[in-house]
C-alpha cells in the first residue's frame, strides 16, 4: 500500500459507501380506499420478523471484509493484491447495535509507514464505517421492527385486488410503500429535496415472519455523479435464538463505477432485555 496503487484502491473503496443510506420507495397504479386501515396495518406489522418483539437488547460482531475480492475489482495486479491483503488483514473491525440506536463501528489502528499510507488507511476506516452503518440503517428498518407506520399514525392506505399502497410523510420525506396481499413489501419510494430513492426488498418466510433476504436499490442525488445502483444479498446465522446477518454480498455502481464487496460477520454475541 506504499505505491500509487494504495491511493487508487482507497478511492475505489470510498465509492462503495455513498449509496447505502436510507433508501426507500416506489409508486403504483390506480387505487381504491381500504375500509379498515388500522386492522390492515396491524396485521401487516405482525407478519414480519422483529428483533424488538424477540427481545433483542444488543448484539456485537466482528466484521471480516473479503479484501481480496475488493482489491481484484480494482484491477490491481496479483502481487499488489497479495501485499495489500497482508496489511489489510491487520485491521480488525467490530460492529455493535443496541435496539433503538444506530450501529457503531470500531477498529484498531494499523501503523503507517508514510503519510500516503496513513491517508489510505484513514479512508478505509471511514469507508468501512459508512458502508456498515449505512447497511444497518436499511436492515434495522425491516428487522428490528417493520418498515411500516404504526396503526394509529397519520397515513393513507389504499388497495387493489392484488396490492396495498401506503403513503405518508416523515419530516421532509414523502414515502410510498407497496405490499402484496400477503403483506410482503414489494417497493418503497422516498422523495426528498436532496434525493429520490427506490428500494425493492426480497424476503424469505421464517417461522416468525418475513425476514429480509436482500434488496435492490437506486439512489439518485442532485447530480448523475451521485447516482448509486445497489444489489445486496443477505445470509443469516442464529445467535442466541436471534436471526442476525452472517454474510453480505454487495454489488452495484456509484457514479457509473462498479463495485463488489463481500463481508462476513463472525464471533457474534447477543443479549436480551
Amino acid at each position: 500500500m506504499t505505491s500509487g496503487h494504495g491511493s487508487r484502491f482507497t478511492r475505489g473503496v470510498s465509492r462503495l459507501y455513498v449509496g447505502l443510506f436510507g433508501i426507500a420507495l416506489f409508486a403504483a397504479v390506480s387505487w381504491g380506499q381500504t375500509p379498515n386501515k388500522q386492522q390492515t396495518i396491524k396485521l401487516a406489522r405482525q407478519s414480519y420478523y422483529s428483533l424488538n418483539a424477540q427481545g433483542l437488547a444488543e448484539f456485537q460482531c466482528t466484521i471480516v471484509p473479503n479484501w481480496h475480492t475488493l482489491l481484484t475489482e480494482q484491477k490491481l495486479d496479483a502481487d499488489t493484491v497479495n501485499r495489500a491483503v497482508l496489511l489489510l488483514n491487520k485491521i480488525h473491525f467490530t460492529v455493535s447495535l443496541a435496539a433503538g440506536s444506530d450501529a457503531k463501528v470500531t477498529h484498531n489502528d494499523v501503523s503507517a509507514e508514510n503519510a500516503q499510507m496513513a491517508q489510505g488507511l484513514s479512508q478505509i476506516y471511514s469507508g468501512m464505517e459508512q458502508m456498515t452503518t449505512g447497511f444497518f440503517q436499511t436492515w434495522t428498518a425491516f428487522s428490528l421492527s417493520p418498515a411500516l407506520p404504526e396503526a394509529g399514525a397519520d397515513y393513507q392506505l389504499e388497495t387493489t385486488a392484488a396490492e396495498y399502497r401506503i403513503s405518508y410523510k416523515e419530516g421532509a420525506a414523502d414515502i410510498v410503500t407497496i405490499l402484496d396481499r400477503d403483506y410482503a413489501i414489494n417497493y418503497l419510494k422516498t422523495t426528498t429535496p436532496e434525493f429520490d430513492s427506490t428500494l425493492r426488498p426480497q424476503f424469505r418466510k421464517s417461522s416468525r415472519g418475513w425476514l429480509l433476504s436482500g434488496y435492490q436499490a437506486t439512489y439518485v442525488g442532485k447530480s448523475a455523479a451521485e447516482t448509486t445502483e445497489l444489489q445486496i444479498a443477505i445470509d443469516y446465522q442464529t445467535v442466541s435464538d436471534f436471526q442476525l446477518p452472517q454474510k453480505l454480498d454487495l454489488k452495484g455502481t456509484y457514479g457509473g463505477s462498479p463495485f463488489h464487496v463481500e463481508v462476513t460477520f463472525s464471533g457474534c454475541t447477543a443479549t436480551r432485555h
